[in-house]
Formats: C-alpha cells, sequence, structure tokens
C-alpha cells in the first residue's frame, strides 16, 4: 500500500478539527514565578535519571509547553533554529531537505531524535529528515543535549540529543484540535485525545501538513534564469555538470509546472496500565527531490518526491522495590524505517528519466536498566542492551518502482541507462546491486552520580559496545557540577562519542551511465554506440570504521536576581578517523569505466570549538509579563587544516514573549555570518553564502470563546516578516546552488480549541 494513501489523514483530522475536545492546561503563572524556577526544569534525558536541568552533568536547553504555545514553534526544526550552537540549512538537500549542524559537526546523522526515551528516527542512523513529520503537538517539553552522549546512548548520540516528551506521563484527560492554513496552498490539522478506561489509560495524537510551497523562479528570477528560458521555453537542461553540452528533453518532461509540494503525517498511540506501558508512533514526509538543487540539472516536477516514513514501537515495564530505593526498567523496542517505494528523482544522474529509490531498515532492541538511589541522594544505574539489525540501504536509481513485496533479485532492476545494445547488437543491460546487510550490537554501560557535598555533583560513566560489523567500542564520560551559591552554577564536562558507518554511509551508490561511440563521445543513436561510460559514480565502502569525538566543555549560570540570569558556556570537540569522500580516477563500476568517482574512507581530524554568552530576562510589568533572550553564538574550528564549513563563526538570536492575560506576541530573529560551503571556487576559497537576517512573528490569543472548560483561540504565525532574499549552504556538488535562496515571507494562521 502506498503510505501516502495509508497515512494521509489530513482530510480526516480537518472533519474532525471543530468537535468538542478537551483543554490544554493552563500557562506558566510567570507573574508569579523566578526566573530560575522558570528554566530550572526537570529533565531526564543528560542521565536517564530526573533531575533539575541546572543540576545535569551536560548542557541542557529545555523547551516547555507554555514556551511551545506562546513562541508558536509548529514543529521540532522550529525550536532547533532558536537553540544556540545549532544551525539549519534550509531547503538544502534534495534527499533531507534540511542540514543541521551541532557545534560545528555537521550531518542529520550525527545526533539521534527520540520519543519519551524512544528513538525515533532512522533505526540504523541514515541522514533524518526534520521538518513537519515532528509536530509538537500534545507535547509536554522538549529536552535538548548538545555533545556526545554515547557514555549511555550508545551509537549515533555523537553531537547531541533531541528528547520530545508528551503529555501523556501526566495521565490527563481530554482533547484538543488545531486548524491552520497559510500562503503557499499551506493546510494543517491536529488532534489529540486522551481518556481514562478504568485502570487503562489512553491517548492518541495525530497531525496532517500540506502545503504547495512557493514557486522560487519567481521570487528568484536570476538564481532560476535558466528554469525561465531554456527550460520553459525550450525544454532544455544540460547533460550534467562534467559534460556542460545542452540536452532536449522528452517531449513529456517539456513545459511541466514547476511544482515542489511537501506532505507530512504524524499518529502516537500511548497505553498505561499499572507498571506496564506502551507507545507506538509514526511519521511520513515527502518534499521535492530537487530540493536545493539548479534547474540546469534537475526538474521541478510534481512526481520528483523523497519520502521516508519512520516508526517506532516499544513496550515498558518498571518494578519498584518496597522502600523504593532501587527499581528495574525493562523494554523492548522495534524501530523501522523506509524511503518509499514512491521516492525517485528526476536529474542528471538519472539521464533525466523516472529513477526511483528504495532502502528499508529496521532494528529490535531489549534493555534491562537497574536504578538504585542511595541514602545521600547518589544514584547508580547499570544497563545492558542487545540489537538486532537489519537493512537494505539506498539503492541505485532504479528505472520503476520497487516491490518491497518481492525480492530484490527477482525484479530484473538495471542501471538506468545500460537496457540498450551497441552497434552489434549486444546487451549492455547491468543488472542492478543490492548490499542487504544484517548484524548485532551488545552494550553495556554504568553511571555513578556522586553526591560529593551539598555544593558539589560528580558524574562518573562509561559504555562499552560491541558490534558484529564495525567491532568493538568504549565511551566514558565525567562531570563535575559545583555550586558555590544558589544563584551559580559551575559545570565542567568531558564526553566522548562514535559514530557508527551506517549501511547508508557505507553501502549507498549513485551516478549513471551513458552511452558513447568509439571515440568516447555521449551518443544516443544506437548504430554508433560503442559500449557505455560513467561520467561521476559515488561508490560504495563497505570497511568503514566508526568516527570518534572527544568534547571537553564548562559553563556557569548565575541568576543575578529574580529577573536576570547570565550564562556562559564553552566547548571543544575534536572528531578523529572522519568519514570523507575520496575524489579518484580511472575507477570501473560493474566493469565500466567510471571518469570521476568518489568513495568514503576514513581519513583525518576535525576540530570545532566555540560557545555562547545569553542572557535571559523575565520581567513583570503590571499584568504584563515580558519573558526575553538574547545569545551570541561563536563557531570557529577547522577540517584536516581547512575551514570549518556549515557552521556561522558569528550568530545572534533574539526572542521575546510579551503576554497579557491570554494575549500573547513573540518577535524572534536570527542573525547569522557567512557559512561555507566544502567546495572551493577556482581559487581556492570556499564557496559561502551571505551573512543575513531573519525576523518571525506570533501572536495568539487564547479566549475567543470561553464556555466552561472550552475555549477558543486564534493565532497569527508570519516566518520572514521583512521577506527577505537571503541564501542557505547546500550540502551538495556540482548539480546544486552554491547558496540556495530561501522562502519568502509565510503568512498562516489558525484556530485551537480545547475541552
Amino acid at each position: 500500500m502506498d503510505p501516502r494513501t495509508k497515512f494521509n489523514i489530513l482530510p480526516l483530522l480537518l472533519a474532525l478539527s471543530f468537535s468538542p475536545l478537551y483543554g490544554l492546561e493552563d500557562a506558566d503563572d510567570l507573574l508569579s514565578m523566578s526566573l530560575n524556577e522558570l528554566l530550572n526544569i526537570e529533565v531526564v534525558t543528560a542521565t536517564k535519571i530526573a533531575e533539575k536541568s541546572d543540576n545535569a552533568p551536560a548542557t541542557v536547553h529545555v523547551i516547555s509547553e507554555s514556551t511551545i504555545r506562546t513562541r508558536g514553534y509548529r514543529n521540532l526544526k522550529d525550536v532547533l533554529e532558536d537553540i544556540p550552537e545549532v544551525e539549519i540549512q534550509s531547503n538544502a538537500v534534495a534527499e533531507f531537505n534540511n542540514y543541521y549542524t551541532f557545534r560545528g559537526i555537521s550531518g542529520n546523522d550525527r545526533f539521534i531524535v527520540l520519543l519519551n526515551g524512544f528513538r525515533f528516527n532512522s533505526p540504523t542512523g541514515s541522514p533524518h529528515v526534520i521538518e513537519n513529520n515532528y509536530p509538537l503537538v500534545n507535547v509536554k517539553r522538549v529536552e535538548v543535549i548538545l555533545g556526545p552522549a554515547s557514555a549511555l546512548y550508545g551509537a549515533d548520540a555523537f553531537g547531541g540529543i533531541v528528547n520530545i516528551i508528551t503529555k501523556d506521563g501526566d495521565k490527563s484527560q481530554g482533547g484538543s484540535a488545531d486548524l491552520g492554513a497559510g500562503r503557499f496552498g499551506t493546510r494543517e490539522a491536529s488532534l489529540s485525545y486522551s481518556r481514562n478506561f478504568g485502570q487503562v489509560y489512553a491517548s492518541v495524537t495525530a497531525y496532517g501538513y500540506e502545503s504547495d510551497e512557493p514557486t522560487l523562479p519567481d521570487f528568484y528570477p536570476d538564481e532560476y534564469a535558466w528554469y525561465n528560458n531554456q527550460y520553459r521555453n525550450e525544454g532544455l537542461v544540460l547533460v550534467s555538470p562534467f559534460i556542460p553540452v545542452e540536452q532536449e528533453l522528452d517531449a513529456e518532461q517539456q513545459g511541466r509546472p514547476y511544482e515542489t509540494p511537501n506532505e507530512a503525517q504524524y499518529i502516537n498511540i500511548a497505553v498505561q496500565t499499572g507498571n506496564f506501558s506502551f507507545g507506538y508512533a509514526t511519521n511520513t514526509e515527502s518534499h521535492s527531490s530537487s530540493t536545493g538543487m539548479r534547474p540546469e540539472f534537475n526538474l521541478f516536477v510534481e512526481d520528483a518526491i523523497f519520502e521516508i516514513e519512520v516508526e517506532s514501537m516499544y513496550i515498558k515495564h518498571t518494578h519498584r522495590a518496597d522502600n523504593d530505593r532501587w527499581f528495574l526498567d525493562s523494554s523492548l523496542w522495534k524501530g523501522t524505517y523506509e524511503l518509499t517505494p514512491a521516492s525517485k528523482f528526476l536529474n542528471t544522474f538519472t539521464v533525466y528519466r523516472d529513477g526511483f529509490k528504495y532502502a528499508d531498515a529496521q532494528t529490535v532492541k531489549a534493555e534491562q536498566q537497574l536504578t538504585y538511589l542511595f541514602e545521600n541522594n547518589s544514584t547508580f544505574i547499570a544497563g545492558l542492551s542487545y540489537e538486532d539489525i537489519s537493512a537494505l540501504p539506498k539503492s541505485g536509481d532504479l528505472p520503476f518502482a520497487f516491490n518491497p513485496n518481492v525480492p530484490a533479485a527477482s525484479q530484473d532492476l538495471f542501471y538506468i541507462g545500460t537496457n540498450t545494445t551497441d552497434q552489434n547488437g549486444n546487451d549492455l543491460t547491468v543488472s542492478q546491486q543490492f548490499f542487504d546487510v544484517s548484524y548485532r550490537n551488545l552494550g553495556a554501560y554504568m553511571q555513578y552520580v556522586f553526591k560529593a557535598s551539598e555544593k558539589a555533583h560528580i558524574t562518573l560513566g562509561a559504555r562499552f559496545d560491541d558490534n558484529t560489523r564495525y567491532g568493538s567500542t568504549f565511551n566514558p564520560r565525567a562531570g563535575l557540577v559545583y555550586s558555590p551559591t544558589d544563584k551559580v552554577k559551575l559545570k565542567l564536562l568531558y564526553g566522548s562519542g562514535f559514530l557508527a558507518p551506517s549501511p547508508y554511509v557505507a553501502l549507498q551508490h549513485y551516478g549513471s551511465f551513458i552511452t558513447v561511440d568509439e571515440g568516447g563521445n555521449a551518443t544516443n543513436d544506437p548504430e554508433e554506440t560503442a559500449g557505455l561510460f560513467g561520467p561521476f559514480w559515488h561508490l560504495p565502502n563497505p570497511d568503514l570504521e566508526p568516527e570518534e569525538l572527544d568534547t571537553y566543555e564548562a559553563s556557569l549560570s548565575w541568576y543575578a536576581n529574580d529577573h536576570l540570569g547570565i550564562f556562559l558556556n564553552g566547548y571543544h570537540n575534536t572528531v578523529s578517523n572522519r568519514v570523507v569522500n575520496s575524489a579518484q580516477f580511472g575507477r570501473e563500476f560493474q566493469g565500466i569505466p567510471v571518469d570521476f568517482a568518489e568513495v568514503p574512507i576514513n581519513a583525518g581530524e576535525s576540530t570545532s570549538y566555540g560557545g555562547t554568552l545569553r542572557l535571559n530576562l523575565l520581567y513583570p510589568i503590571g499584568q504584563v509579563n515580558l519573558n526575553a533572550y538574547l545569545a551570541y553564538s561563536l563557531s570557529d574550528g577547522d577540517i584536516d587544516d581547512t575551514p570549518l564549513t556549515y557552521s556561522a563563526e558569528d550568530t545572534v538570536r533574539f526572542g521575546a514573549e510579551i503576554s497579557y492575560r491570554d494575549f500573547s506576541v513573540a518577535p524572534r530573529i536570527l542573525w547569522r555570518s557567512e557559512s561555507r560551503h566544502f567546495l572551493v571556487d577556482d581559487n581556492g576559497s570556499n564557496f559561502e553564502n551571505d551573512s543575513y537576517s531573519v525576523t518571525h512573528l506570533f501572536v495568539r490569543y487564547d479566549d475567543l470563546l470561553h464556555r466552561g472548560n472550552t475555549r477558543l483561540g486564534a493565532y497569527l504565525r508570519v516566518q520572514n516578516l521583512f521577506d527577505k532574499r537571503y541564501a542557505n549552504v547546500p550540502f551538495a556538488q556540482f548539480e546544486a546552488f552554491t547558496a540556495t535562496p530561501q522562502d519568502p515571507r509565510h503568512v498562516g494562521g489558525g484556530i485551537s480549541i480545547t475541552f
């Protein structure tokens, strides 16, 4: 079944959005809270033990339900854009849309996303899409941990962890709904409902999003001049970045309208009874597979999409001792990932024919964790986990959609451009190669949080993993949290991490074959065809080893009074055994000559260092409350003695929430200096985007109608308030922009109802 049919829940949500639903819990009473009380929220992600964020041995950012509602955060991307030391290159990657950097460490596979403590992204480490598929519906808080956490969480907890915690643990009853619309044909709806059935508590949440997205050639005529002229008027593209010869497209591909639709769906079900809990969540996301690409080499048409589906399912049991001194958590989790059969490219690599893609992966994990609480409030945890993993890494470009119900070898799939004959009638067809893998991982970890005194907490921990595919790793951590006064907190931290060579990184391959004559010149004439040739191929390397990370960091927080907080932190990362693409010439693939190939290898080292100075102000003026923040972040470093890429040296974030009773307005401003592309120009300097600032605005009123426990509210959201033209840096090579245009102003609004 097509996942878009299976999970096309938006029409249903639109129909249900005005049903009687339950009320949102009251907003935090900011007028009676100090800044310390507001910011020092209990967290669980840093140590797997509930503790105040100020005491956690990590750099922790907590986004509460109240903040989500007041600032108008719609999805996880909105939240991460406001986190210091996180950088997002939007609309920058054909596959996963946005490209993320945590503290100078770039890549969507270098951090993990959890939902209530269980993994909710690709279970084998494929770079994940973070867009509207992670909506903040029925969410109590989001915990963002910056820095490695492999000492507790193992593989891929490299640059950080994002843990979305829903309100199900509160066992509140009722429901909420939201219905929104906006510019560029944007439509979204959400529904959440919870109820007790005797001793059983259950909740269900659903969300749907659809958008036509802006027609960028109308807003960026210079960048899309080829589309507006050669493609739209004459049906022309270029053969490849390596063969810049004009090619006329087939008639069915000429003159098609510019269409880059975006869709997302999300479902979450939770059930709790006694000491047992069960959770199921799934999300799907599809976007244009020409995102961030140049129109000379890519077609911007409706059916060129990249679509993923992620599922997570768990059952957990907690056994507590009679004296509450120790408890045992037992869990079984299954995660799946699928690059759906509908996914395809229409670009230079597919010779402008349908180039379908497919990938799938699944992991089953059993984990046992013991937690012991000492009389002096020190804690000890120890855990053991076993994972069984299997994956079919991302395929090459397929001539027709993959059938998941039929073995790959039985589908007669071939490499695009090879199903032809030469001038002598010899068949040139080359069958697709698939790289199925299966492996297992055994992990053991321990952590001791020692309360040395009322002012000092020491954390020591380590994890050992033994993997049947890439061997063994050992990752320690250490931390000191010291409080000389009630208003001052000092943290000194060390952490290590490893990034497993995912099947995606090690075994994916892509490129194209073209037919050539006896002189090696491209030809489409069968009577002149002498053979096949590959202008470019990305080739697999199954022998990759894990990347390793060491991080040192320090932070100081000072609550000057009940209204003002000053926070300063610094970090230093060293990544060794990095996976990089090695340029190689004169290679062969499937026995066919390849002019230029790139192959992933372990080579070199990178460093990144920086920090953030942040001010938070919470100030009541009568019944008006001002909650504002200002943060300056510095990021620098090098990659094998070359400049750090995908990380602006200077970033400033400003935001404010101005609230009066049920009315609030929240402006946010992001200013970022230039970020570098990994490609260099003729002078040896990295391509980069220009510095820019962008402003967002959110306005909310929560009491349009208030009858009993039922409340009706409305909101207005404006992205890119001043309609700036600016660019981010894409993660692609010669077929992409060196600075990809960003969306113009987007205005949207909606209503919400609670009961």
